[in-house]
């Protein structure tokens, strides 16, 4: 902190503890919960279409064209919604942890034969 009372550091102290970075933060649960459950209510909607598509257009060949969309789509879409959390961030190239350094042992007197 500065001497002048204000609350603001020094931008030129670099900090104890690592930053996390942006790039890195997940998202928050309430957010992934709800972008699942719109993915899942547009995927219901979708089949909903497709169940209806189908029942409209049902006297013509083309009515089965809706049958896998509203036969997949739920199966599809509860394996989306259910598909939470356990993906890993992709960390940017270059943030990852580096491997030790290994020192070469000293050439033994079998190898100098």
């Amino acid at each position: 902190m500065d001497g002048d009372g204000s609350g603001r550091q020094d931008p030129r102290v670099i900090p104890a503890e690592p930053v996390v970075r942006i790039t890195t933060a997940r998202s928050s649960h309430s957010e992934d919960v709800s972008r699942r459950m719109r993915n899942y209510a547009i995927s219901m909607g979708l089949r909903t279409l497709c169940v209806v598509g189908f029942v409209v257009v049902m006297p013509h060949w083309s009515a089965w064209l809706f049958v896998p969309g509203a036969v997949f789509l739920p199966y599809i879409a509860v394996l989306l919604a259910n598909a939470g959390r356990e993906k890993t961030p992709v960390r940017p190239a270059g943030l990852g942890p580096v491997a030790p350094q290994r020192a070469a042992l000293p050439p033994t007197r079998d190898d100098a034969a």
